[in-house]
């Protein structure tokens, strides 16, 4: 407040005091103490609003730089927002950011396994960060051992690099690159440890089983991992630029030889041999054209989906381990139909050594029945001769018999008188 302005009020508060003494001998002296209330209350309004002038005037006085410096933070805002240029914004880190949230899936780091492997590759693991995990029970992920280090971005990209996470050698092409890794790895080198289902979850950690049946190897490879892991929502998807700046030496050291050759011939030039689908046609510009406008062919190595082919192994595993059992069954029913066999055979060549030995027999009985048929054939000639030669003299004997009787009544027939009357016989 003012000089000049305190000084007023200072003499008016002073008139309006001196009046009420003054007219003190008209008034009443409750009129003269109104009129005192009444000037004090004016001095106060007045001061009061005074006050509240001077407020104003130093509170807006830096109202229009503020108003600037919101416009300009309105401006920054915005080129946070969407950016300006090169640089990106807010949305478009977001947008990245999602793109790579979805195609990696969210991440679990510094897992550490507690207790023992079960029999069929059950485990419990207890997560630390964050807080709370947010897996649920029948959530499915995929484990890998880790250095229990965040990768941290690069400065040409912010995706996060987890090219050490993940490569050939932890995750193999098929099961003979595999075992190849497995035994040229070595100690302490990461690897991926299998598929997953969470089958309880607590709010210190979760426990897994198997998603795929696992063999000696794999159940191995869990009781010897102490940790720590990242578990992934979604299986690492295989790109060119993990091994992106990588000479041949180091490639050879880190995958398996089963499959380096693709990995070492990448960006080389093709050669007709190769596949068409690893043939990459170039321009002048070394830019992807179709074959009929390429000027030069460049070998391009194929990426894998390995959480198809871990299925698709599994399948075929499940295939042959089911073949590997019939014919194993199939061998030992084999087996023992040719032990059936030759028990049979053995029982047959008794049978045939009993029937060579009755039909020795029957032989020999039928010698002897013939020897003895032809005995009796003899004798029945014999007695057929006998009995026509017996037929003959008797038929001989019944003529000399028949002759005699004949002799003798003719003999008594002339020799016995004639009855009377009759004619004598002539002689």
């Amino acid at each position: 407040m003012s000089l000049v302005v305190q000084i007023v009020l200072a003499l008016l508060l002073l008139g309006g005091l001196i009046a009420p003494f003054i007219a003190n001998k008209y008034w009443h002296w409750s009129q003269t103490l109104l009129v005192i209330c009444v000037e004090l209350a004016g001095v106060g309004v007045l001061f009061l609003g005074a006050e509240t002038v001077r407020t104003h005037h130093i509170l807006r006085k830096d109202i229009p730089q503020l108003e600037k410096n919101v416009v300009a933070a309105e401006k920054q805002n915005e080129v946070l927002i969407h950016g300006s240029g090169d640089t990106p914004g807010v949305l478009d880190l977001e947008h990245q950011l999602q793109m790579i949230s979805r195609d990696r899936g969210r991440v679990w780091r510094r897992v550490m396994p507690v207790g023992e492997v079960g029999n069929d590759g059950q485990i419990e693991v207890e997560i630390t960060q964050p807080k709370p995990h947010g897996l649920a029970a029948g959530a499915i992920v995929f484990a890998f051992e880790d250095s229990g280090q965040i990768p941290q971005a690069t400065d040409d990209s912010e995706e996060f690099d987890d090219s050490d996470e993940f490569s050939e050698e932890e995750v193999p092409a098929d099961e003979g690159e595999e075992v190849a890794a497995d035994a040229a790895a070595p100690a302490g080198n990461r690897q991926y440890l299998g598929e997953f289902r969470v089958v309880e979850a607590t709010e210190t950690g979760v426990a897994l089983e198997p998603v795929l049946l696992i063999n000696q190897r794999t159940g191995q490879r869990l009781v010897d991992s102490q940790g720590p892991w990242s578990l992934y929502e979604a299986m690492p998807t295989d790109r060119h630029r993990i091994f992106a700046g990588m000479d041949e030496e180091q490639l050879r050291r880190l995958l398996p030889g089963e499959s380096v050759e693709e990995y070492v011939r990448h960006g080389s030039p093709a050669v007709p041999a190769d596949n068409e689908f690893n043939r990459v046609g170039l321009d002048e510009n070394d830019q992807p054209v179709e074959s009929d406008k390429a000027v030069k062919f460049i070998y391009d190595r194929p990426l894998r989906d390995y959480a198809y082919i871990f299925a698709d192994l599994a399948q075929q595993r499940v295939f042959l381990q089911a073949s590997k059992q019939a014919v194993t069954e199939d061998n030992t029913n084999l087996a023992e139909s040719i032990k059936s066999g030759e028990r049979l055979g053995e029982f047959r060549k008794q049978q045939i050594q009993a029937l060579t030995a009755d039909r020795e027999g029957m032989v020999q009985d039928r010698q002897a029945i013939e020897a003895y048929l032809n005995q009796v054939g003899q004798q029945l000639a014999s007695a057929k001769q006998l009995i026509e030669q017996t037929l003959a003299d008797n038929s001989k004997l019944a003529n000399q018999l028949t002759e005699q009787q004949m002799s003798q009544l003719q003999l008594i027939n002339s020799s016995a008188p004639a009855p009377p009357g009759a004619e004598a016989p002539a002689p």
